[in-house]
């Protein structure tokens, strides 16, 4: 692990509380399941790895960039902050990806196609 790059959930929620605008990017894998299809981080853009990095130009470069990895382990969080660092853009990675973020009640929201098929089952 870069512990340079590193934050904890807790971090995370403090900057929240302090009110730092902080700008997610939730990083989709292969294979993605469960919780991970109906929710999603709030207000996160969710993308590849490639697809990420196409979106070089648009990330915001006043604020704080945290990634979150719906891989098994944290490295892709890791390789994508730091090339995000690298390329002029403030980036930490969170320890614990996107199950850790959900774990810890950080503020999410529904996927609407999840919630539509919810529906459209009687649920």
């Amino acid at each position: 692990m870069r512990s340079d790059l590193a934050v904890s959930t807790e971090w995370v929620w403090e900057r929240i509380k302090e009110g730092e605008p902080l700008f997610f990017i939730e990083l989709r894998h292969p294979g993605d399941a469960g919780h991970f299809a109906v929710l999603r981080v709030r207000g996160g853009l969710r993308v590849d790895f490639d697809d990420a990095r196409r979106h070089l130009p648009e990330l915001p470069r006043d604020r704080l960039v945290v990634v979150c990895s719906a891989a098994p382990t944290d490295e892709p969080a890791f390789d994508l902050a730091a090339f995000l660092k690298e390329n002029g853009v403030r980036a930490r990675a969170l320890v614990g990806g996107v199950a850790g973020y959900f774990e810890a009640g950080l503020p999410a929201e529904e996927v609407r196609a999840a919630r539509d098929m919810t529906r459209l089952r009687g649920e």
